[in-house]
């Protein structure tokens, strides 16, 4: 539970990051848009439309994500739910049913991720230069 919600909290801005992505399809539909992600692992169904996102792994896992205008996230799994909240920085507050936890952001892009279990994780990331 506590990979799937993080992975969905960071999910629009390590995406937008990735560079070794192998594949990317897109449909455009009258419901809006289908993308299927292919990486050496693992395959993702991601469906969009209007402010929801619902996506289903090859494993069957799924998820519904719901978005409000302020950038604040609903998730529902079957493994439980949560909700996140993102500040004007793009820093993340994140309450699950395992505990709290939080993505802090610099400017530089490094972040601070800091778990329900207290433990936290930097990431720095080097200059493209």
């Amino acid at each position: 539970m506590k990979k799937t919600i993080l992975m969905l909290a960071m999910a629009s801005m390590l995406f937008s990051c990735s560079e070794d992505q192998k594949e990317v399809e897109t449909n455009k539909d009258s419901e809006g848009m289908h993308i299927t992600v292919h990486d050496d692992s693992t395959k993702a169904d991601v469906n969009i439309n209007g402010n929801n996102i619902h996506v289903k792994t090859d494993d069957g896992k799924e998820a519904d994500v719901k978005i409000d205008a302020n950038g604040s996230m609903d998730i529902k799994t079957s493994e439980g739910d949560a909700t996140v909240k993102m500040d004007k920085n793009g820093n993340m507050n994140i309450k699950t049913k395992e505990g709290d936890a939080s993505v802090s952001m610099d400017k530089n892009g490094n972040m601070q991720i800091k778990g329900p279990d207290g433990k936290e994780i930097n990431v720095n990331v080097k200059d493209g230069k």
